[in-house]
């Protein structure tokens, strides 16, 4: 038993380590982490940046290094990494938030006013219809949500998602 608890205690003071070193203080500069996100851009990427200057330029990345990148915008641009400021890459789009938000209201509404329409056509009746309980509502969720869920992809697929790269 003292073996177990011996073996636990060492577990966690090795996770512990572990994460106290995580926690060390960032030691590279703003130029280096730049250099670092700029190394890792790819060849037809979409970036937007905001240099040391104020300017912000927006383009597709040609060659990048951890020192350079030339930039396709209306000409070529040589942009050193010194003087970026701030860098975002396009990351996907917005499918999947209009996708969701869409699925969900669309879903919602048309499983409710299913179940407000079963309710009305007899419900009440001693016999008890075959539209009554929870089914409509869930016949109209998943038809409406199905609905909402294509038309929020539709909508949101054009709106492009922006990922914050360097500071």
């Amino acid at each position: 038993m003292r073996l177990l608890h011996f073996a636990i205690a060492v577990a966690g003071l090795v996770a512990l380590t572990t994460a106290l070193a995580a926690q060390e203080p960032d030691t590279l500069s703003a130029a280096q982490r730049a250099g670092l996100a700029l190394a890792r851009l790819g060849a037809g990427q979409r970036v937007r940046i905001v240099t040391r200057d104020s300017e912000f330029v927006e383009g597709s990345v040609m060659a990048a290094s951890p020192n350079l990148l030339r930039l396709r915008t209306d000409g070529t641009l040589i942009l050193p990494a010194s003087r970026v400021d701030s860098l975002w890459v396009r990351g996907g789009s917005h499918a999947g938030t209009g996708a969701l938000i869409g699925g969900a209201v669309l879903g919602i509404g048309l499983g409710v006013l299913a179940q407000g329409v079963s309710q009305e056509e007899g419900c009440n009746e001693p016999r008890y219809g075959r539209g009554c309980g929870p089914a409509p509502f869930f016949e109209g969720l998943l038809i409406g949500g199905t609905a909402g869920a294509l038309i929020g992809a539709l909508i949101g697929a054009p709106f492009p998602k922006w990922q914050l790269r360097v500071p």
